[in-house]
């Protein structure tokens, strides 16, 4: 009985609680035909998942969860009574669990008699399907490995970093590493301490669901569009003395600085392959004041930025090409060359998820335009060939080769590397950002009116807000001036200081070489990637040594020829 002595259901007495599991599909449908007349006998549908425990597949394989309202209001299934889904079963919340719901979700069966137990219907159950991914299973394992070790030393501040690894021909994924992960099989027990780690958001499917400034990577799609619109050829100079325009903007549009120092770099007179090793900003601001915001985003287009790449995962985040009609409609503002400038050094409002880096390399390397590929059997993804010259292609990738092979380029020191046939070329890049909040504290009134605070783990004001509210439903607070931001990460650079937080990027892919060194340029490059390491500082310094290691594992995985489906444990 309760509390005021009436007699009361325990809620376990109308619990089913089973007693036979493990029984295959006909076996169920028999079942239930057999104990249709009896109601305190239920036979019930269920599923049992069994993950892969490495941390290195949490956010690619997802998760299931209980079917929610909006589950059923968004059933593609839901005027089907064999595949529909219902209240009381799990269906794919995240990752691949998601994307291929359908496939491996399986369809009910159906048996119904008459009186003489003559069959009038017979639909049988159908099994769901195997979901075969593109992932090479021991490169995606070594390279989270190599994240965990590497982060603590280059990155101690950094909260996580990721990896992702294309075939150029195919865009098959045969890596996508975020990290931090975790153990999926323990997700349930884990997930209130994933949830409150504000610092590095381990639930975070950084891959292709954090987007950045590109930084410097995007500086070869910068000298393509020239190409393409005609206001560059393999000849065309611009004269660097450190400044784009030092009487107009004695403070802005300059070449990068020395590291640690204030030094403006000067290039002297360079062409696009010049421009590319050394990353010479003023160079590419020129070629952003020619072809304005609307050519400019017109090949970022091409490239694909601005919507997602094909994963089919639910997490996967288009990132923003700063098209002149999006610069008036979400920021108020006219496009102007200003912003063309910034755009072509991969800075100001365009954003990129490291999958979609991945497969801006995998542009360069190919001259092909394309989404990518993780589950297979999918249907394949349009490409079209870029309307660049081969002469055009042959200097952007001299210039890519350079960056990492020749002694003045920029990464030469931190990212040299050749082995097995191949040459690793690419470019570094250094995304400027600011601190992220963690904490947040709110300011309320308690039931009995005094004045209180609560500390709150959040990255967004929202969430936070949300958060306090589940706790503390009664309490009075405003809900756009008692929240504020308490805690950040990392620590904010002294003021005065001259340097600013980046993350740090290399993306890259591997050439294949003579016997001398000399790249193979009529040779396509097999293998495409990029790394991102969040609040790393330095492309070149941080990743550019990480980028070394990731082509060692790639050229020791995937052996002889690159072969993704090749030596080892293939694809899974």
């Amino acid at each position: 009985s309760d509390a005021r002595g009436y007699i009361v259901p325990i809620r376990e007495e109308r619990m089913p609680h089973a007693i036979l599991d493990g029984l295959d599909d006909q076996r169920q449908i028999a079942a239930r035909q057999r104990f249709a007349s009896y109601p305190w006998v239920t036979v019930a549908h269920a599923a049992r998942r069994a993950y892969h425990s490495h941390p290195a597949l949490s956010h690619l394989l997802g998760r299931t969860g209980r079917v929610s309202a909006d589950d059923l209001r968004d059933d593609p299934d839901r005027d089907d009574p064999f595949a529909r889904r219902r209240s009381n079963e799990r269906v794919g919340k995240t990752g691949v669990e998601w994307a291929a719901e359908r496939t491996l979700r399986g369809r009910r069966g159906r048996l119904r008699t008459n009186r003489r137990q003559q069959v009038v219907e017979d639909a049988p159950a159908a099994a769901g399907r195997d979901v075969t991914l593109t992932l090479r299973l021991d490169l995606q394992i070594a390279l989270y490995e190599l994240l965990a070790e590497r982060l603590p030393i280059v990155a101690p501040e950094s909260p996580g970093g990721a990896i992702v690894v294309l075939d150029v021909a195919s865009r098959d994924v045969l890596a996508m590493v975020s990290h931090p992960g975790y153990d999926a099989n323990a997700f349930s027990n884990l997930y209130n301490d994933l949830r409150d780690d504000t610092r590095t958001t381990p639930l975070r499917f950084r891959a292709v669901a954090n987007c950045y400034e590109p930084g410097s990577i995007v500086k070869p799609l910068t000298c393509l569009a020239g190409f393409g619109a005609e206001i560059l050829d393999v000849d065309t100079a611009f004269n660097c003395d450190g400044y784009y325009d030092r009487e107009h903007y004695p403070s802005s549009y300059r070449c990068w600085a020395s590291r640690g120092t204030s030094q403006r770099k000067a290039h002297g007179d360079v062409r696009v392959a010049d421009a590319i090793a050394g990353s010479c900003n003023v160079f590419m601001y020129h070629v952003g004041d020619r072809l304005g915001p609307h050519r400019l985003s017109n090949y970022f287009d091409m490239a694909g930025f601005g919507r997602t790449t094909g994963t089919g995962l639910r997490e996967e985040r288009s990132g923003i090409n700063p098209t002149p009609s999006w610069l008036m409609s979400e920021r108020n503002q006219r496009a102007s060359r200003g912003h063309a400038r910034n755009f072509a050094i991969g800075q100001g409002e365009l954003v990129v998820s490291p999958v979609q880096s991945a497969n801006l390399m995998a542009l360069y390397a190919s001259g092909v335009s394309s989404g990518v590929t993780l589950i297979r059997d999918r249907p394949p993804n349009p490409a079209w060939r870029l309307p660049i010259a081969p002469a055009a292609w042959r200097a952007v990738r001299e210039g890519l080769f350079r960056v990492t092979n020749d002694p003045a380029g920029t990464a030469y020191v931190t990212a040299h590397w050749a082995g097995g046939g191949y040459a690793l070329c690419g470019k570094t890049g250094s995304a400027t950002t600011f601190p992220a909040p963690t904490h947040y504290r709110v300011d309320y009134t308690d039931a009995s009116g005094d004045a209180q605070h609560a500390i709150v783990p959040a990255k967004v004001k929202s969430h936070a807000r949300d958060a306090f509210r589940r706790e503390h439903p009664d309490a009075k607070f405003d809900r756009a001036s008692d929240v504020h931001i308490e805690r950040v990460w990392p620590p904010p650079k002294p003021k005065g200081g001259g340097e600013r937080h980046a993350h740090a990027w290399f993306a890259g892919y591997l050439q294949p070489v003579d016997t001398d060194g000399a790249p193979r340029l009529d040779l396509q490059p097999p293998v495409a990637f990029s790394v991102l390491v969040e609040f790393g500082g330095s492309g070149g310094h941080t990743t550019g040594p990480i980028a070394k290691d990731i082509a060692r594992i790639i050229t020791e995985t995937l052996g002889e020829g690159l072969d993704p489906d090749g030596y080892g444990e293939g694809a899974s």
